[in-house]
């Protein structure tokens, strides 16, 4: 039996890590890398207003983020995890945890939080549900013709 030793350091993005997260990101993207090729898209999407960006470390190195848009109802908008050590450690589940906890503490008045996926993607779909994210329902995304799943959070 393996034991694993948790030691991951959660924090915000700060301006000095953007270019680690990047990388971080797009290593994980695999095919969809292309589409975000772009890094000054992708640094808007993770760093800037109304933006919430959790990032976990292990010995000063990003392994992992979790990103929200704050404006309107909180909606987290995607999470990545850069190793397998750290997946199989439970990084993605602990990045949720963080993340609705500093949603809360952001913005008390949100009642909820947001998150699509899309539907091929049942892993991730599986680990939202367990996280007690619960799907609100579904739509044929018009530009990649695949089914995309709505799911939220209640939060108190």
């Amino acid at each position: 039996m393996r034991v694993f030793s948790v030691d991951f350091v959660f924090e915000p993005l700060k301006e000095r890590d953007i270019e680690a997260s990047l990388k971080v990101i797009t290593s994980t993207l695999g095919s969809q890398a292309k589409e975000y090729a772009e890094s000054a898209t992708l640094r808007r999407m993770i760093y800037g207003d109304h933006i919430m960006t959790l990032v976990a470390k292990r010995d000063e190195k990003v392994v992992g983020l979790i990103n929200a848009h704050l404006l309107g109802l909180p909606k987290i908008m995607f999470l990545t995890v850069a190793d397998e050590r750290s997946a199989q450690e439970g990084l993605a589940s602990l990045l949720i945890e963080k993340a609705v906890e500093r949603i809360k503490t952001s913005l008390p008045s949100a009642k909820r939080v947001l998150h699509n996926e899309f539907a091929e993607n049942f892993n991730a779909v599986g680990l939202y549900s367990v996280k007690g994210f619960k799907v609100t329902g579904y739509v044929k995304d018009p530009v990649t013709n695949r089914d995309v799943i709505f799911m939220e959070k209640t939060i108190q």
